[in-house]
């Protein structure tokens, strides 16, 4: 049997209420994401579904399913050919009219004839399963889901609307035998299938071809034969059940048995094309009218990422499927209702693919570097998946990575400023299919740069200072940091070593000798006192504790306080001073940071002056200049040397003026999972200069204000090789420019702070930034951002 008792037909002149469906779904993915492709044949110019027309209106299910959003990004379904076992089909009839492919077969009256009879008792079922899939947009009656893709008609049943298994069997064999052929629509019911008949359908699945068939409309608990049995095909077959946009329909059978394999669509009221004529349309209700919409939306799909396997399309419809009864699969409505539009949109993780080895053939002008990323371009290819039903999902030859972690230093944030391929980057789901990004939309600074905010973080740390030996030729003491958010130390010394605890603890165990030796350790907690480049007087706070700009605070020594941290120093006399000092982090919960540093300082100092030389070595693992370990943007190591001349000058009456320059080269290896390739030499400088003071106002108060330059890449460039196109054979195309690591501006941050010790236990800070083109790039707007706070210890 072909058809049941809730097979309801309306001949339209077409008044009856339209079905209204109450979806809510995020076109957003799909929006951004746009779909890239070269070589792709393109569809016929009477193809382009119209949102606005009245074959659009006529059917709420097309709105129901989220098809628009497909249309609106081009995907049609070209080259997919779909299968229809049906009725036969009416190839004449205005909405059917060339979207039929040559070589169907009638095994009802074995010939290759597959007509639609036009005394049928459905009014013609195999025209009107065959115009919900391809149907064409041409300002009459219908229009199809997938209008660019085609049905090779198979006819199955007879006027009566009867078949049974061994013709299913001849219908599916020869649909088998059809390499164009990619889904395999049954539409029939309540047939029993012998192991013979059911042995077709595991050699088509087994053969890459995807098999729908429609659950039964009795309305029970389970699907009739052959969707019953679907369990048995495995992932790559799907049964389709109706829904009204809330629930399972009344005379839909359910999911009982197969609910992994269960999907629903709107098969409520749907106008379709018949067979009494060639403008012929009806009204009916039905899960066999639900079933060709799958099939459809499968089309889409394949359409699009041709390498996909039979498993991953259906997949790809069950993973994406809105729930209707409860959440999750059930055996109601299985794995819930069709969404074209989640389809089609990225899913799980998005990488980037990146070669995975080195076209020698390809010429490229390495000498060619300029700020605004122009230069030399040349279009490479990789081999790709092979376009057929068996290929399966992925970035071809070349390797994928994640773009969860694209973190990136100054010198990664003005290679975003100076190449604008990277703003159409072609990127892959978990599938392997295409999209289009901006990465920069993508990306986020490791370190933004000087502000209001900075600060309010750093307020949130709660210090305590405690003694632990005091003699009269030895001095040991401790300072613990912590959230004051997140309890004490005491609470939180047991996780310390969590891989999964984010919050940053952190202690420092300061010794110092009369014999002028002083060292320190840290863990989570740098010993500003050795770290700063301005040499503080015994028994002072640094003159810098206040200003956030690197320029003061050695740039290149690393990019958190995270790790572990050591110094040692030795000052022989009162005037000199000598040391050194290292870090190492090993961090895999914040973007992957792996370094370690080591430098050496001297200083002299005189009572109203002093100058400090620092010569610094970082080794990032994976890291350049502060960058994510991993992603797209990944380097395999980077060893920068760094030196850093500074200074201070008591102005006397409580003034200082301190000054600051660090110079530095970095080395860079490639890491061969990237888009970034043979780095020249990265020539940085930073500066600041300021003025501070003490006891304004009162005896404990402090203020100054400083004009500094950021970390900045001055010199160095790198080739970029971005992805851009995927072609039909499966090749990546990529655009190759070397491209500059300066960037286009050169920020300068003023920095003004006051603040003042109330009493005991009470500060108040005042604090204001200004920064004109800031991250070095000179088309941002100046930023200005202030704070006053007070801060009080209980």
């Amino acid at each position: 049997m072909l058809f049941s008792r809730f097979f309801v037909a309306d001949p339209v002149g077409i008044s009856s209420h339209q079905l209204v469906m109450n979806f809510s779904f995020n076109r957003a993915a799909l929006a951004m994401l746009v779909t890239v492709s070269v070589l792709v044949a393109t569809s016929r110019a009477d193809a382009a579904p119209d949102i606005s027309s009245s074959e659009y209106s006529l059917n709420t299910y097309l709105e129901g399913i989220r098809v628009a959003p497909a249309w609106e990004a081009g995907l049609l379904g070209s080259g997919v050919v779909v299968a229809d076992l049906d009725t036969g089909i009416l190839s004449t009839h205005v909405d059917i009219l060339g979207t039929v492919v040559e070589g169907g077969y009638d095994f009802v009256n074995d010939d290759d004839e597959p007509h639609d009879d036009d005394d049928s008792v459905t009014d013609g079922h195999g025209t009107a399963s065959a115009g919900v899939i391809v149907g064409n947009w041409n300002a009459t009656g219908i229009g199809g889901i997938a209008p660019s893709a085609r049905v090779l008609p198979i006819k199955i049943a007879d006027m009566n609307a009867q078949t049974t298994g061994s013709l299913i069997a001849a219908g599916v064999n020869f649909a088998n035998s059809r390499p164009d052929v990619k889904i395999i629509l049954i539409e029939a019911v309540d047939t029993p299938l012998s192991a013979a008949d059911f042995a077709s359908l595991q050699v088509a699945v087994a053969n890459g071809k995807m098999i729908i068939a429609p659950a039964g409309n009795f309305g029970t608990a389970t699907p009739t034969s052959p969707g019953s049995l679907f369990s048995l095909l495995g992932d790559a077959a799907l049964v389709v059940g109706s829904h009204n946009g809330f629930e399972r329909s009344i005379f839909s059978n359910g999911a009982l048995g197969v609910a992994d394999n269960y999907i629903t669509a709107p098969g409520e009221s749907v106008t379709v094309a018949g067979n009494r004529a060639d403008d012929f349309y009806y009204r009916v209700s039905g899960t066999s009218m639900a079933a060709p919409q799958v099939a459809a939306a499968a089309a889409l799909i394949w359409a699009y990422a041709p390498h996909l396997t039979n498993h991953e399309v259906a997949q790809i419809l069950k993973e994406t499927a809105t729930d209707l009864h409860t959440s999750g699969v059930d055996d109601e409505t299985g794995v819930g209702a069709l969404n074209i539009e989640a389809a089609l949109s990225p899913i799980g993780a998005i990488e980037v693919p990146t070669e995975d080895d080195t076209d020698d053939d390809e010429n490229i002008d390495e000498d060619t570097e300029s700020n605004d990323g122009s230069g030399s371009e040349s279009e490479q290819e990789e081999g790709g998946s092979n376009n057929n039903e068996n290929s399966s999902g992925g970035s071809g030859s070349g390797a994928g990575v994640a773009l969860a972690a694209l973190v990136v230093g100054g010198a990664g944030y003005a290679l975003l400023q100076n190449n604008d391929d990277l703003e159409n980057t072609l990127v892959l789901d978990k599938y392997g299919r295409t999209y289009e990004l901006d990465l920069k939309t993508r990306v986020t600074i490791r370190d933004p740069g000087v502000s209001a905010g900075s600060v309010l973080k750093g307020l949130d740390n709660k210090t305590v200072d405690e003694t632990l030996i005091k003699r009269s030729d030895f001095r040991l003491s401790a300072r613990y940091v912590t959230s004051r958010t997140h309890g004490t130390w005491d609470n939180k010394v047991e996780n310390i070593f969590d891989d999964l605890h984010s919050e940053s603890i952190g202690m420092v165990i300061t010794g110092a000798q009369v014999n002028g030796y002083r060292y320190a350790l840290g863990y989570n907690s740098r010993p500003d006192e050795f770290y700063s480049l301005i040499p503080a007087k015994p028994g002072k706070t640094p003159y810098t504790l206040s200003f956030q700009s690197d320029a003061f605070d050695g740039p290149l020594q690393g990019y958190t306080s995270e790790g572990l941290h050591g110094a040692l120093s030795y000052a022989p006399t009162s005037h000199w001073q000598t040391g050194l000092s290292f870090a190492s982090l090993e961090n895999d919960h914040n973007y992957g940071l792996e370094s370690q540093s080591a430098a050496v300082h001297g200083s002299y100092r005189q009572e109203r002056w002093g100058i400090n030389l620092r010569l610094a070595l970082l080794e990032e693992d994976g890291n350049l200049l502060g960058g994510a370990s991993d992603g797209a943007l990944s380097v395999d190591a980077a060893d920068s040397l760094s030196a850093s001349l500074s200074g201070y000058l008591e102005l006397g009456t409580g003034w200082a003026l301190l000054a600051s320059y660090t110079e530095g080269l970095t080395d860079v290896d490639d890491r061969q999972n990237s888009l970034l390739h043979d780095f020249t030499r990265l020539h940085s400088n930073a500066w600041g200069i300021g003025l501070v003071g003490r006891n304004l106002l009162n005896t404990e108060d402090a203020y100054g204000i400083a004009w500094a330059q950021p970390l900045r890449t001055r010199a160095g460039s790198v080739e970029v090789s971005v992805p851009f196109a995927r072609d039909t054979g499966g090749k990546i195309h990529r655009k190759v420019r070397r491209t500059s690591l300066v960037p286009s501006g050169s920020e300068s941050s003023l920095e003004l702070f006051y603040q003042v010790k109330l009493n005991r236990k009470t500060r108040l800070l005042t604090y204001l930034a200004y920064r004109t083109e800031p991250l070095h790039d000179f088309s941002a707007p100046s930023e200005m951002s202030f704070m006053t706070a007070l801060e009080a210890s209980f």
